[in-house]
């Protein structure tokens, strides 16, 4: 076996498997940036159900004070 031979015998497959695991990366890395934007969403989400969720109690509060403040008159 010449030294060439033996070059590309052993230097084809290494090439191949960090070809393969730069790919990896890259795809990996892209699912993690979709990962993070989807939680972002999420969060987001969340703090304008809170928002919303303080605004439908303060109305109940105020809703609540009218009755008890009419069943009072009676």
């Amino acid at each position: 076996m010449s030294n060439l031979q033996l070059y590309l015998a052993v230097g084809l497959p290494i090439i191949a498997v960090l070809t393969s695991l730069v790919i990896s990366l890259a795809q990996i890395s892209a699912l993690r940036e979709e990962l993070r934007s989807q939680i972002s969403a999420i969060r987001e989400d969340m703090r304008e159900i809170r928002a919303d969720m303080r605004e439908i109690r303060s109305d109940i509060k105020l809703l609540t004070g009218k009755v008890y403040e009419l069943m009072g008159q009676k």
